[in-house]
């Protein structure tokens, strides 16, 4: 039995696949999604020039069309952007992401697995809203996959799906082991513990208390990174005249040394990157205020997600008693991971009937 966790962020996917023997492999790659090629038949410019590789895209084969997944999708097709929730009830963009994912931490050829499923804590939320979505996601997702990535095939079939909200991986990342136990102590079980979760869509808030959730504390909105990515698309094209998408825009933040080639030669982009991450920080820090105040009613507070990673110095100046996790970008997929492994082993054992004790006669 293969457990796999899946945050299907509207930046980045993250998987995290849990073997019976306990092994964990992780992938996340960006959500960008095209239809396409990356073949580029006889052009080239031979042999002039130095030749440094790059990133190529994954090539995924789904019901006839060829998706292009990942990284330097905008070199041979325009990104699909959608940022609707929506797009988590399967669109072809998802299924193409999904399966590029899948294929990172699953063998090729035939695999079962169980999945547990990170939605945002907006949708979580609203019971009939969660109800709907994970409703039209079980309709796609369980069952038999057939694609190929990069002209490897792949079968997996998809016994189960199960949901929770996305930051609530990662409380289990935090406190559970690969085998889905409890592994720290029973008090960390019971005091307050607050979870801010920041992805490129999404702004999660999720606190809980004594296995309860804390309905006070939690809330999510659709502020994440994706505020600082729009500014900073819309100031490279007032001031430079060229057009970026959203994944190209997030890279340039995310870099040390965010470079650009433009009609006026290469240009340093490192006040524009500044301005949208301090303005999507302050906007961040607001919503947290208003939901948390200082956040001091918590005995643990935990920042995760890339966008957490991004911010982190605003953040941790502002809650200085908060912790940036270990691997924040993946805690989430690991955390659903582990918590499968929990669940999934206990339904298993349940359907596994006990043998019958033989009486003798007489």
């Amino acid at each position: 039995m293969i457990i796999v966790g899946l945050d299907p962020g509207y930046g980045t996917i993250k998987v995290t696949a849990i073997g019976e023997d306990g092994t964990l492999r992780t992938a996340y790659i960006p959500a960008a999604v095209g239809v396409g090629t990356t073949d580029l038949g006889l052009l080239s410019i031979g042999t002039l020039g130095r030749r440094r590789r790059t990133l190529q895209p994954d090539v995924v084969a789904l019901n006839g069309v060829t998706y292009l997944v990942g990284h330097n999708v905008h070199r041979f097709a325009r990104p699909v952007e959608r940022m609707d929730f929506l797009r988590l009830t399967g669109g072809p963009e998802l299924r193409a992401a999904l399966y590029a994912a899948l294929a990172r931490v699953l063998p090729p050829g035939q695999s079962t697995v169980h999945l547990m499923l990170g939605l945002p804590v907006q949708i979580m939320a609203d019971r009939a809203q969660a109800q709907a979505t994970l409703r039209t996601i079980r309709g796609w997702l369980v069952g038999e996959h057939h694609f190929t990535v990069n002209d490897v095939a792949y079968v997996i079939q998809v016994l189960a799906v199960r949901a929770m909200a996305q930051p609530a991986g990662t409380f289990f990342a935090w406190g559970m082991d690969n085998a889905g136990r409890w592994v720290r102590t029973r008090r960390d079980l019971t005091v307050p513990v607050a979870i801010c979760d920041i992805g490129f869509n999404t702004l999660d808030l999720f606190a809980v208390e004594g296995g309860t959730v804390i309905a006070q504390y939690t809330a999510g909105d659709t502020l994440g990174m994706r505020r600082a990515a729009d500014m900073l698309i819309d100031d490279v094209r007032r001031r430079y005249g060229v057009r970026l998408s959203r994944h190209q825009a997030d890279a340039l933040l995310q870099a040390r040394h965010p470079r650009l080639h433009t009609a006026d030669g290469e240009v340093a982009l490192d006040d524009l990157v500044q301005q949208a991450l301090d303005v999507t920080a302050g906007h961040v820090v607001s919503f947290l205020e208003r939901h948390w105040e200082a956040g001091r009613q918590f005995e643990r507070l935990f920042f995760t997600g890339g966008g957490a990673l991004a911010l982190k110095e605003v953040l941790l100046r502002h809650y200085p008693h908060g912790v940036l996790l270990p691997d924040p970008v993946m805690a989430n997929a690991i955390g659903l991971a582990r918590y499968g492994m929990r669940i999934f082993r206990k339904e298993k054992s349940a359907q596994v009937p006990s043998p019958r004790r033989h009486v003798p006669s007489g």
